[in-house]
């Protein structure tokens, strides 16, 4: 959608006037963040920590804070140094009292917002408002006792929980303002100071001092690391020598060395590394409490003697139970493997009508006979009867059982022989819903193109008795798809109208096993939990220039690498298309001198074939910087389309149509930066390269392989598809594409209240032909001279309002066009500002995150 507006001095200053009256008025009634603060108390404006990096000459203050400070004098603050293994972050975690939020480290926005609202006249408010529930509470009480003594139903009361924008609630989504307090500071030199100590500087000393200006106050810790201590041997103390074996064997691959600095959580995680490899060989019983240190230090050499020791299994004694007993640690073996399909973990009991024996274990069923073949249950459990315990095992068996969609709940339970170190599994099923149907209508948006959808949605989760997954979906929708009417630029039509109508089935089917193919890769089931995928779709659009008829076919493959990243193969997939179009629309793509997109408005076909590996290191539950990388590459029509030219003597046609031929690339890496809870800056690096070959008669991608630019997820400060090529100006019916892509994104994004927030954005990027084409003048890449790629650099500007509805997020972007590369000059001062011009603005409708 496009903003468009009177093109006058008059109408961009009045749009300003507007947004700065708006701004003033908020920071005139907000601007003193301490405003609310009781008499003595000051307002936290900032933590510093103090200290003087070791490669750095000067002090890591200035002079100013040196002043401020009155628990040093200002020359020993110069000596202070930070070792490099430690940085401020870590740090400042430890410290209890915390500042006020605050928009790119400088704007408490959360506390203005606090502000807004007098508490006197909120609390004169609240008791007038309570008075009148009350009064209202009382008359229904009244009513309900005569309603009670006819049977009828009673009344609700009224509720006193505060209405939506009421002084009340705009407090609660703000944030109070944080008083200094001294206790806390206290507290925090200490936790800072046992911090230290557990990084192994123990002669550290950590103190504090603060800075009272009027009604603010700056916090400040100084901190006198020292030295760490060295760890300068190592020593074992293992009363159990089947244990102390096994612990000596594997030393090799301890996190703890002779050299290093001490530090307590390369302790812990060397103490769960030790536990893991006992229970992975047989020490079912065993856990890291068993597993202590000790350790002795020098002063005046600055190193630590430490001993790690293991203690004998202990548990109470049957008959005297004020005493333990402790004795060695056993080994532990599977007796039984006892698979309890149907189990209800709601009920008390689990009763077992039917038992089966396959390969040793003992399947049972409560009601019915069974609904699965025991080798798609049993490939997917690695604990087996008769071995010895280990803890990788019942993992493995958790992830592979949890990935299938047959079972809604899966748990496994032990129970220990009472005379032996035996041990009985139980593996406990709850099936899910075989079959489902469903209704489903959603709002679509797809590259800015916004539209309605309607879907019936049919699955089977158990198809074959081995399951398999299969779904069934009809689609039916209306999208609002940008047209460009004529060749003119400026004619860019996209509104609310919905003129392009989508029809058509979606099955696929999912085998939760490799077929064939995974025989000769060497990957490990266990871990990789393989899926064999199948999928035929069809697709019939209609739109006022064209009408196309889309048959895909695919099979493929999908299996974890590692714990963040994720393979899947496509080994085959089949595109056929036929299309029906307007005269006018056909003499609009015979000018743009396009041999393949010709083809791809007419009956065509595309082969290929393709790898994509996604890596997502993102914790929903940590506040930590993550980064999100998918690389793909295809090739299409290579090998075995040209086999099938050279027998039939046809020549890029299969059966008298054309297809194509063309290899492609993508790399997409999408880094995060956590600022706080509530914002964070997000990254987009997009680069991708479509190289067609094998083929004289034509020297681009098929339309549908393409790449365009522009839209909400994308360069937001251009519609859909109506950026590029490179520099040039052309536009046609259809859409800009190009064979060569790069997109550059930054955006801030913050948390305003509980469901709104808001996002600042650049975008920067464009799409070039790999091969000059005079319909497209200066639409090629080149890499230097004067229309060279980064010459050509389309640069957009903006802000959206980000609403989250749990279940998804609504986005409205503004965007505001910078540098458009079709404009001569387009990097000057002057085109920026005339390119940068209201009414301009592009606004984007979008679901979820632009990335």
């Amino acid at each position: 959608m496009v903003i468009k507006a009177y093109n006058s001095n008059w109408t961009r200053g009045k749009y300003l006037l507007v947004l700065v009256c708006i701004v003033s008025a908020f920071l005139f009634t907000a601007c003193n963040p301490a405003k609310r603060l009781e008499s003595g108390q000051h307002l936290l404006t900032k933590n510093n920590i103090i200290y003087r990096p070791l490669q750095q000459e000067k002090p890591q203050k200035s002079n100013l804070i040196n002043n401020k400070i009155t628990a040093i004098p200002g020359g020993e603050i110069a000596k202070l140094e930070l070792p490099p293994e430690l940085t401020v972050a870590q740090l400042s975690a430890y410290i209890k009292q915390k500042p006020n939020t605050k928009i790119l480290g400088l704007i408490p926005l959360h506390l203005l917002v606090y502000n807004l609202v007098d508490p006197e006249k909120m609390n004169e408010k609240r008791v007038l408002k309570d008075k009148k529930i009350d009064a209202k509470n009382s008359k229904i009480a009244e009513e309900n006792k005569i309603r009670i003594q006819q049977g009828k139903s009673p009344k609700s009361y009224k509720s006193k929980e505060p209405k939506a924008f009421s002084g009340e609630w705009v407090r609660s989504v703000g944030e109070s303002p944080v008083a200094f307090d001294s206790v806390y500071m206290a507290g925090s030199v200490d936790q800072i100071k046992r911090y230290l100590h557990t990084k192994g500087y123990f002669d550290a000393k950590v103190t504090d001092s603060v800075a009272i200006n009027g009604k603010y106050a700056e916090a400040f810790y100084i901190l006198r690391t020292g030295k760490p201590y060295i760890i300068d041997k190592v020593t074992y103390q293992i009363d159990d020598s089947t244990l102390a074996g096994i612990v000596y064997k594997d030393s090799v691959n301890s996190l703890i060395n002779i050299g290093n600095d001490y530090d307590e959580d390369i302790l812990k995680n060397e103490r769960d590394r030790l536990t893991g490899v006992l229970k992975n060989d047989g020490y079912y019983a065993f856990s890291k409490e068993y597993i202590y240190y000790d350790y002795d230090t020098n002063a005046s050499t600055k190193k630590v003697e430490l001993v790690i020791g293991i203690k004998k299994f202990a548990y109470v004694d049957p008959v005297k139970t004020d005493s333990v007993i402790e004795t060695l640690h056993h080994k532990y073996f599977i007796r039984n493997v006892i698979i309890q399909m149907g189990y209800n973990p709601a009920e008390s009991y689990y009763t077992a009508t039917d038992t089966t024996f396959t390969n040793g274990y003992i399947i049972t069923y409560p009601h019915t006979l069974p609904v699965y073949h025991p080798r798609s249950i049993l490939s997917k459990i690695y604990i087996k009867p008769g071995e010895m315990f280990e803890a990788l095992n019942v993992e493995n068996t958790y992830t592979g059982l949890s990935q299938l969609k047959a079972f809604r709940y899966v748990n496994i339970r032990w129970v220990v022989s009472q005379d032996s170190n035996r041990l009985d599994c139980y593996i406990q099923l709850m099936p899910n819903t075989k079959l489902s149907l469903a209704l489903e209508s959603v709002l679509n948006e797809t590259g800015g193109d916004w539209g309605v959808q309607g879907d019936v949605l049919y699955q089977d989760n158990n198809l074959l008795k081995g399951a398999e997954v299969l779904q069934v979906k009809f689609r039916m929708a209306w999208e609002a798809q940008t047209l460009i009417e004529d060749n003119s630029s400026s004619n860019v039509s996209k509104g609310l109208t919905l003129n392009t109508f989508d029809l058509g089935p979606d099955i696929s089917l999912s085998v939760p096993r490799p077929l064939n193919v995974f025989g000769s890769i060497p990957i490990n089931p266990a871990v990789a939990n393989p899926l064999t995928a199948f999928r035929i779709t069809g697709d019939y659009q209609d739109q006022p220039s064209y009408q196309r008829y889309i048959i895909t076919g695919s099979y493929g493959y999908d299996w974890n690498c590692w714990k963040h990243d994720h393979m899947n193969i496509t080994l085959f997939e089949v595109n056929y298309v036929d299309a029906i179009n307007s005269q006018l629309f056909i003499d609009d793509i015979i000018k743009t001198n396009n041999f393949f997109l010709l083809n791809s408005f007419t009956t065509h076909v595309i082969t290929d074939a393709r790898v994509t590996w996604i890596f997502n290191n993102q914790a929903l539950a940590k506040l930590k910087n993550f980064n999100y990388v998918k690389i793909s590459a295809e090739c299409s029509g290579l090998v075995f389309l040209h086999a099938i030219d050279h027998f039939t003597s046809q020549t890029d046609n299969i059966l008298s149509h054309p297809y194509s031929h063309y290899v492609k690339g993508d790399i997409d890496w999408r880094p995060s930066i956590v600022l706080s809870k509530d914002d964070k800056l997000a990254f987009r690096v997009l680069v991708g390269a479509g190289i067609p070959v094998l083929n004289d008669a034509g020297h681009e991608l098929p339309f549908d392989k393409s790449y365009w630019a522009g839209g909400s997820n994308d360069i937001r400060a251009w519609t859909a598809r109506t950026l590029g090529p490179g520099a040039s100006g052309q536009s046609f019916s259809f859409a800009q594409v190009g064979d060569v892509k790069i997109e550059l994104s930054q955006e801030y994004r913050l948390n305003v209240i509980k469901f709104f927030g808001l996002g600042f954005f650049f975008d920067e990027g464009n799409i070039w032909l790999l091969n000059s084409n005079p319909s497209v003048p200066h639409g090629e890449f080149q890499a230097s001279g004067k229309y060279s790629f980064y010459n050509e650099f389309a640069v957009g500007t903006g802000m959206g309002f980000r609403f989250d509805f749990t279940y998804f997020v609504f986005r409205l972007d503004f965007g505001l066009p910078l540098v458009d590369p079709s404009k001569p000059d387009s990097w000057t001062f002057r085109q920026i500002h005339t390119t940068a011009a209201f009414d301009k603005i592009v606004v984007n409708i979008g679901i979820g995150f632009p990335f």
